[in-house]
C-alpha cells in the first residue's frame, strides 16, 4: 500500500543526498512545481544520486517515499493540475 504523505511528519527527509525534506518538497509543490522537473529545480531533490525520484530509480527500495509519489499524490489532493 502506498504511505499517505499528508499523514507524514514534514520534516521526514526525502533526498538524503541534498537534505530536502517533505515539507519542502510540498511548499515547492504549493508554489508551483507541478512536475519531476520543476520540483528537481526548486529543491535540488533527486540532482545527485537519484534514489528518490521514483520507485524505478531505487530497485532496492532504499527510500521510504518517492518524489514522483509525492507529485501523484499532491495532484490528486487538487493542489497540482492534473
Amino acid at each position: 500500500m502506498e504511505k499517505d504523505i499528508f499523514s507524514m511528519d514534514k520534516d521526514t527527509t526525502i533526498c538524503f543526498c541534498n537534505d530536502v525534506s517533505l515539507g519542502e518538497i510540498l511548499q515547492a509543490i504549493q508554489n508551483g512545481a507541478c512536475t519531476l522537473d520543476d520540483i528537481m529545480d526548486a529543491t535540488d531533490a533527486g540532482t545527485a544520486c537519484g534514489l528518490c525520484k521514483s520507485p524505478e530509480d531505487d530497485p532496492d527500495g532504499e527510500r521510504e517515499v518517492h518524489l514522483t509519489e509525492i507529485l501523484q499524490q499532491a495532484k490528486e489532493k487538487g493542489i497540482c493540475p492534473e
